[in-house]
């Protein structure tokens, strides 16, 4: 028996159109709701918890390297920091000596300490008489020397005293000498009063801190650049882990793709799982830098003393930078691989 379809009355067609716009408008309305959104966030991390959860060991592999990432750009930062502070431990210590001729008077090296101080490349002038500068000397030379004997003492003090006036300058910059240099040589209260004794423009120290500048500048470039190569490899490992989660959950996608959902809805859990890697590989990598920071303090002391209390200071701060540097890896990876095979195996 062979049934005939009945044909639709242009009246039907019309009362049929009419429910589905109806209909249209009513989901519309439903999807714009905060307790739609909300709900539809919930599952969107529920999604991507299961899938972060589902693939263990690729979770592991994928956490591991952004871990590895993040604590390399830590220690770079760190090492980066405490060098520039063993640099301005050093500076603060140095400064450039200006001897002047020993039957010099005060109001001469008064003249000369107030315009050296007016100087915009020097912080702070202090001026030492040949007197207290013999007495220094020779009581330094007795508590090096356990000296005991009264009348060696008293003949030190009775020798004489050939040590001129010392003006000892600091400089901002101590690779900077130029206006401390053209001031020696060309001022006019400066004429005459020279020491045979040269300036002491070139120190040890000096060769020291161009010594840690030139270290510091390796260390932060190759720190830099292992940092820049993990993160690419943490990049490419969340992308493949990314990418087989949807060649498993292809079946999935498509049914999602019939129903009407959303692209949002589909990328959101992979989104979320490479979220996680991000988040645990910070937590990793904070406590790996923070415990490698406080062990190393009994050893180094000072030298790494300021930067401990930084991070101490601030550790929301550092916590919240990795933090945000391993979800962006994560997020990144996951974008890359869902643009790139939802859109395509999913038609």
């Amino acid at each position: 028996m062979v049934t005939k379809t009945k044909k639709m009355t242009k009246k039907e067609k019309l009362e049929a159109k009419k429910t589905a716009e109806i209909s249209r408008e009513r989901l519309k309305r439903i999807t714009k709701t905060r307790k739609h959104h909300l709900r539809t966030g919930a599952r969107v991390m529920k999604y991507g918890a299961k899938s972060f959860v589902r693939n263990t060991w690729l979770s592991v592999a994928a956490i591991a390297i952004m871990a590895i990432t993040l604590i390399v750009l830590s220690a770079t930062l760190v090492a980066t920091h405490a060098m520039n502070t063993m640099i301005h431990m050093v500076e603060s210590q140095v400064d450039m000596s200006v001897y002047i001729r020993q039957d010099a008077i005060w109001s001469q090296i008064d003249i000369i300490t107030n315009k050296l101080s007016q100087l915009d490349s020097i912080t702070s002038v202090s001026a030492t008489s040949p007197e207290d500068a013999n007495r220094e000397s020779i009581q330094k030379l007795i508590k090096e020397n356990n000296i005991t004997d009264q009348a060696y003492i008293d003949a030190l003090y009775e020798a004489p005293n050939k040590i001129p006036w010392t003006i000892n300058v600091k400089l901002k910059d101590l690779n900077d000498t130029s206006e401390l240099e053209n001031f020696v040589n060309n001022d006019e209260s400066m004429k005459n009063m020279l020491d045979a004794r040269p300036p002491s423009y070139a120190t040890s120290h000096r060769d020291t801190i161009d010594r840690i500048a030139g270290i510091m500048g390796r260390v932060e470039i190759f720190g830099l650049g292992a940092a820049a190569v993990f993160a690419v490899i943490a990049i490419l490992v969340v992308f493949n882990t990314i990418r087989m989660a949807i060649f498993s959950r292809k079946e999935e996608i498509y049914m999602m793709n019939l129903v009407g959902a959303s692209r949002g809805f589909i990328m959101g859990p992979f989104l979320v799982e490479a979220s996680f890697y991000g988040i645990v590989a910070a937590i990793i990598a904070v406590g790996a830098v923070y415990a490698t920071v406080f062990a190393l303090k009994g050893s180094l002391g000072a030298t790494i003393e300021p930067t401990v209390d930084l991070m101490v200071k601030y550790w929301y701060f550092v916590g919240a930078a990795l933090l945000i540097v391993g979800i962006l890896i994560g997020i990144i990876s996951a974008l890359l691989a869902s643009r790139k095979y939802i859109k395509t195996k999913t038609k």
